[in-house]
């Protein structure tokens, strides 16, 4: 399986087409995966969208940071979290192309 661990920083508008994008190119490739959504403080409505995703799809997970602490921060975080047999880390607002994944 492959964890899936994205680090999130007042990305609200991003969460949900950041997960259906990544999710589609893992089941296209036949990749099981997880997906573990960082919340780094934000001010914004983020960890709300990645609460709702979290009920809607079992293999989301979201934390939830009381303050920013940084983007490594939540990269450790994501990773301590991880199940997976590998894990990537990919920005929120898909700035990396989500194909390098596969």
């Amino acid at each position: 399986m492959l964890s899936v661990i994205i680090p999130a920083y007042n990305e609200e508008k991003c969460i949900k087409e950041a997960y259906h994008t990544i999710h589609t190119l893992c089941s296209e490739n036949k990749i099981e995966s997880e997906f573990i959504f960082v919340d780094d403080g934000s001010q914004d409505e983020t960890y709300q969208m990645i609460a709702e995703l979290s009920k809607e799809y079992d293999h989301i997970t979201g934390l939830h940071f009381s303050r920013n602490f940084g983007k490594e921060s939540s990269m450790s975080a994501g990773l301590a979290a991880a199940s997976g047999d590998c894990a990537v880390v990919i920005d929120c607002d898909l700035q990396h192309p989500p194909e390098k994944i596969v």
